[in-house]
């Protein structure tokens, strides 16, 4: 995919590339990948699709060298996902929890292929209310709603329950309460309070300037009008 980009750059200075599948859960992930391998900028982001620029100085004869892969890698051992207890739990109360999770309402169906960054702040919205949510994944290859479930575990954060009948079921946990979403949403009530704030202090600006400058306005008339009066009292003494 970089060699496809780096050809592409030779001849036009972006490149559109269009994201779908399980990387999409964590979409600030894939543009620090794109950027960071390629040494382009993204300038365009609508969903899963992006418009990748090479820059201004992009020079063909200094691209990154990537080595061929002759071979396939070996496999990583990763450690197990779920496990026989969860922890905080006993054996009795996670059989109990993962019964009770197949019966959860369905949260989303997960279409193959589809784009799922979206995914992420429904699982939070639904903690909200509910212990348990449960995300519909059928149709789709085992070690795909494994690897979303989990990201979903490492990003909301949770806890994955079970992926059975290609259910991905997870817990929030005894201690959630949610602050992620009550301290952005403070935020972003401090911030419209303080820009009402601000026009206000602008409107409060805007009207002590106007009236001052009607007081200005007001003392030149009333030294205009009296001159008349002075040069006519001077005339008169002159008069006499």
């Amino acid at each position: 995919m970089l060699n496809d980009i780096h050809n592409h750059w030779k001849n036009d200075e972006a490149v559109r590339v269009k994201c779908l599948g399980v990387p999409t859960v964590d979409m600030q992930n894939v543009c620090h990948q794109l950027e960071d391998k390629t040494g382009g900028l993204i300038i365009h982001r609508h969903g899963g699709q992006l418009i990748l620029y090479r820059g201004r100085h992009y020079n063909p004869k200094k691209r990154p060298v990537i080595p061929l892969m002759l071979w396939k890698p070996a496999e990583p051992v990763y450690p197990r996902i779920i496990k026989t207890t969860i922890e905080g739990l006993t054996v009795e109360e996670t059989k109990e929890m993962r019964k009770k999770g197949l019966y959860v309402p369905v949260l989303t169906k997960l279409a193959k292929n589809g784009y799922y960054a979206s995914l992420v702040p429904m699982v939070r919205d639904a903690f909200l209310t509910d212990e348990l949510v449960r995300i519909d994944s059928k149709g789709l290859p085992k070690s795909d709603y494994r690897k979303i479930g989990v990201k979903l575990r490492d990003l909301v954060p949770c806890i994955i329950v079970s992926f059975d009948k290609e259910q991905i079921i997870v817990w929030r946990g005894k201690d959630y309460n949610g602050t992620i979403q009550d301290n952005t949403q403070k935020t972003s009530v401090s911030v419209l309070e303080e820009e009402s704030a601000g026009a206000e202090s602008e409107n409060g600006d805007q009207e002590q300037a106007s009236s001052d400058w009607a007081s200005d306005e007001c003392s030149q008339l009333s030294s205009s009008d009296e001159m008349p009066d002075d040069k006519s009292a001077i005339s008169e003494v002159d008069s006499d």
